[in-house]
């Protein structure tokens, strides 16, 4: 297509605060085809991928108890993979913008990782083989998905990245309902290989398909239906103006590590995964050492990943008129109050209304911060070095996540425990906290231009 007549028109311009856009070339010149595939397809690569943190929290007891792991053998297993995922993010990033047009390489990567997984998982009880194929394998190929799942519709939809982000990153939640319901169902020792087997041929099927037909534009690449000059400025073409400013100016990672603010996202990253995986771990303890039925198990963690999605797709309409700042705060505040909704829940003898009903408040608050994150980090370190920025924040997963497992290994291992539930809770809490600190780097006030109109 680089030979096409609208090439003659292609140009870099800037905007009033100095962020440059190459303009000029449409998404059917330059795909063949809508730039809408470029959300499509990454979001069934994330709906495929969604099965390993929920769909393992569903099959946790039967996993478990099928190999004879311990539960604390299982919360390994699970721990080790939200290391490997999170850890994997920057070199997903890496290997996204190493690729000039075409994303098959980091994509069938993750595709042959996330196949060995299921099908270590499928055809092995050992727990070295395990960790080894499941965990590291498995976390490694799902970090690579996720990453460049995140890149490439957060550079194809550069004015609506917060709303493209929010309907790519929520198939990680809900896409996994489908396998929830299979493992709190269906699985069983009996069927265990040939269902996982399936599982796995579909993953890399998916995954691979949509890895071959994915490509990524041209740097600082701008729809051309939009003039990027009037939308950085008119409130009435971007409805986000003012309560999120784009960047005072490109911040690469060492000087966004400078300004104190991607740190201090990286803590919250921390405090929001603690959450997450706690809820996850805790619902699959119970079923596994407490007793919870597996109908209330299925339930919870379903709904815990159906609000996961939905609440990103929400939160992130609403960040646009409030601020994602604010947005990401109250977010945090809703996770954290849930946790003590599950330990009243808990201290009543895990009610099946209540650990339902507090699961999918802890999934809205806890997933919003991910995808809110993703236009946070573009709308304060700019556009040039988001994918690199992001990918050291969600690295607070590692950190967070075996936190959040840990303490949920306490809870069910010991009996009337309610101190971990208190500070899951608190997270919640210190992360809104935060948010209140947390400042655009190297903003000035400065007014507003008033938009020129051009007439031609």
């Amino acid at each position: 297509m680089s030979g096409s007549t609208s090439d003659t028109a292609v140009r870099e311009i800037t905007d009033f605060y100095g962020r440059r856009y190459r303009v000029g070339e449409s998404d059917q010149a330059l795909l063949g085809r809508s730039r809408a595939w470029m959300v499509g397809l990454p979001w069934a690569a994330m709906l495929a991928v969604s099965l390993f943190q929920y769909g393992f929290g569903a099959a946790l007891p039967t996993l478990a108890a099928a190999n004879g792991w311990s539960l604390w053998q299982a919360f390994a297993v699970l721990g080790l993979w939200v290391v490997c995922q999170a850890a994997s993010s920057p070199l997903g990033g890496w290997l996204y913008r190493r690729q000039r047009r075409r994303l098959a390489v980091p994509m069938l990567a993750g595709a042959a990782c996330c196949l060995t997984a299921l099908v270590t998982l499928a055809h092995s009880g050992d727990l070295r083989a395990v960790l080894l194929g499941y965990s590291v394998l498995g976390g490694v190929g799902a970090g690579l998905v996720y990453m460049t799942c995140i890149a490439t519709v957060t550079e194809w939809f550069p004015e609506r990245i917060a709303g493209r982000v929010a309907v790519v990153s929520a198939a990680f939640g809900y896409g996994a309902i489908p396998f929830v319901v299979l493992a709190g169902h269906v699985l069983a020792p009996a069927n265990r290989t040939a269902l996982l087997d399936g599982t796995a041929l579909t993953v890399f099927a998916v995954v691979a398909l949509c890895g071959l037909l994915m490509r990524k534009p041209p740097k600082n690449w701008w729809p051309a239906h939009i003039d990027p000059q009037r939308w950085a400025v008119d409130r009435r073409l971007n409805r986000s103006i003012p309560r999120n400013r784009p960047a005072a100016r490109p911040f690469p990672p060492r000087a966004a590590v400078r300004s104190g603010m991607l740190p201090m996202m990286f803590v919250v990253v921390v405090l929001t995964a603690a959450m997450a995986l706690f809820d996850i771990a805790y619902l699959a303890g119970a079923a596994y050492t407490q007793g919870l039925p597996s109908l209330t198990l299925v339930a919870a963690i379903g709904v815990l990943a159906a609000a996961n999605g939905v609440g990103r797709a929400v939160t992130s309409s609403l960040s646009d008129r409030i601020g994602r700042r604010v947005t990401l705060g109250l977010s945090l505040l809703v996770g954290g109050v849930a946790q003590f909704g599950l330990l009243a829940a808990a201290t009543n003898g895990n009610h099946p209304v209540a650990v339902v009903g507090f699961a999918a408040l802890a999934g809205a608050g806890t997933g919003a911060g991910y995808s809110l994150l993703v236009s946070l980090v573009r709308d304060w370190f700019g556009d040039d070095a988001t994918v690199a920025n992001y990918g050291i924040v969600y690295t607070g997963k590692a950190i967070g996540g075996p936190g959040g497992i840990l303490l949920a290994g306490l809870v069910v291992t010991t009996p009337d425990s309610f101190v971990p539930f208190v500070v899951a809770g608190c997270f919640g809490l210190l992360g809104a906290a935060l948010t209140r600190w947390m400042r655009q780097p190297g903003r000035a006030v400065v007014p507003l231009p008033s938009p020129v109109v051009h007439r031609f």
